[in-house]
């Protein structure tokens, strides 16, 4: 196995206890037993499960030629639901955690005052956050850069909402949000850890043939009929909501972006204090706000033209949009002024969804958008990060040869998030396209490392095993809304967890 194609080859532990960083070998037999990405999180966080740990992790492809290779995962237990969770890294931040020398880091103990860790050329340290600690998201990120003195480094961390221990804060990815409905805001908040910061200018080996496979593979993609449009908004249109709803997101649609070797561009960027179609740089400071979380737009959908704005004060202070979305919507708070200021008392409460009343799934926000029997199936699961669609993005459950039995349909959706956090691969691309097939990604993994063992079905039975393994280590805090409850829910809960064994 040529494993300096795929990792660094290092797993940093820091205690923040002791405010030390230590390292260990990511070896050659890890990689054969668990393949890679959250299999090796969860195997690093049970290793270290008497410290409550938060490992953040990367796939065997992140970084990699492979298309939509820019994912990694953040696995810990939440603290709103008590259950172990993978929640994906997309955008940067996962490539740059790799390339600055570290493939996995385990995050352990709690500091008794802020800090922040650097990452960089294989070299980490845990740092003072005094100067950054109260400060938004946007101030921390654009701060660090300027102390670094460089735009290009990333961060994780969080705004307000998670140092002040607020129940819906979510971790932020630089400027903009994740997809973590877990909590994972809250806790780092709690362990004063303020952000990761990361820079690098590692590389990986390659595999003959590789490059051309990825690209060949990569030209596939494009074939398909979405990738003739852009943006969030496309996607948004095939979860079926219609054009007079996301008129006030359109009119504001200024650029679309894609995520690292990402050949859809799924982030839109709206401008709010400028016209939209603005060619020069504007000379505002915080003049718009990339989308990039179909589902906290979703829940954010009811304030119309209101949503831009709230929805950068959201960011500012690191909190889970659908889970904001879902409180406002149940106090039926549709002003946009009245919102904000709604949201930034809520930072410093402990109120959760639970106390205000609002409708949840083991205490976290509910996809926004279907009641659909795969859909309750698999937010009872509640393993992996439901802010990603619970479904195909293009060409609907046919396109991707699945059938009408809501068990079939969660289980395909499970099956490609644990593909997709193993290897790396971005959620939302696996969901775009048929032509990204488990067979394809295994292959690519293989010719990656020059390893015959890993097959399509080698990666499937890991994935699976991923998919159990976590939800057996569930201590059943909370409960899914008693509307869902029905004997149907629980048989078919029942079918599905029988198809992980063996």
């Amino acid at each position: 196995m040529d494993l300096e194609n795929a990792y660094m080859g290092r797993i940093l532990v820091v205690d923040l206890n002791e405010g030390t960083c230590e390292e260990e070998d990511l070896t050659e037999e890890m990689v054969s037993e668990e393949i890679g990405g959250a299999s090796i999180s969860l195997a690093l966080y049970k290793q270290y499960a008497d410290r409550d740990p938060i490992v953040f992790g990367t796939g065997l492809l992140t970084g990699t030629f492979a298309p939509s290779s820019c994912a990694g995962t953040v696995t810990c237990k939440s603290p709103v639901t008590g259950r172990v969770c993978h929640v994906p890294l997309t955008w940067q931040t996962a490539v740059e955690l790799k390339y600055s020398g570290y493939d996995f880091v385990v995050v352990l103990g709690e500091s008794d005052k802020p800090v922040r860790l650097w990452l960089h050329d294989e070299l980490a340290e845990v740092a003072d956050a005094a100067e950054v600690w109260g400060k938004s998201v946007w101030e921390t990120t654009e701060n660090l850069r300027l102390e670094h003195g460089d735009d290009y480094v990333q961060l994780i961390g969080i705004g307000p909402a998670g140092e002040k221990g607020c129940k819906i804060a979510q971790l932020s990815e630089g400027d903009w949000g994740s997809r973590d409905v877990f909590g994972i805001g809250q806790a780092l908040g709690a362990r004063k850890l303020k952000t990761i910061a990361m820079r690098g200018l590692g590389s990986l080996e390659v595999a003959d043939g590789f490059f051309d496979a990825c690209a060949e593979l990569q030209r596939e993609l494009r074939k398909g009929a979405i990738f003739e449009k852009q943006g969030l908004v496309v996607l948004l249109e095939e979860l079926g909501l219609d054009a007079a709803a996301l008129a006030p997101i359109q009119e504001k649609v200024h650029r679309h972006s894609a995520s690292f070797n990402c050949a859809y561009a799924a982030n839109t960027f709206l401008m709010i204090d400028e016209p939209a179609d603005l060619l020069q740089e504007s000379k505002k400071d915080e003049p718009g706000i990339l989308l990039t979380d179909p589902a906290g737009v979703i829940s954010l959908l009811f304030l119309k033209e209101g949503l831009p704005p709230v929805l950068r004060e959201i960011n500012r202070l690191g909190l889970d949009p659908v889970a904001c979305g879902a409180l406002l919507k149940k106090e039926d708070v549709t002003d946009a002024d009245e919102a904000v200021k709604r949201l930034q008392s809520l930072v410093g409460q402990g109120e959760g969804l639970e106390e205000a009343g609002v409708e949840n799934v083991y205490g976290a926000a509910p996809w926004p958008l279907s009641d659909a029997m795969e859909a309750r199936l698999i937010q009872s699961v509640s393993v992996f990060s439901h802010a990603v669609p619970l479904g195909p993005l293009s060409g609907g459950w046919p396109a991707f040869s699945v059938g009408e039995d809501p068990v079939e349909r969660a289980q395909w959706w499970l099956d490609r998030m644990a593909v997709a956090s193993i290897l790396g691969i971005c959620p939302i691309a696996s969901l775009l396209s048929p032509e990204l097939t488990l067979e394809k990604m295994a292959g690519l993994g293989a010719m990656a490392v020059d390893w015959d063992g890993l097959t399509e079905e080698r990666l499937l039975k890991q994935a699976r095993k991923l998919v159990k393994e976590t939800h057996d280590l569930a201590e059943g805090k909370g409960a899914v809304p008693s509307s869902w409850a029905s004997a149907d829910l629980d048989g078919a809960l029942e079918k599905l967890q029988k198809g992980w064994e063996g």
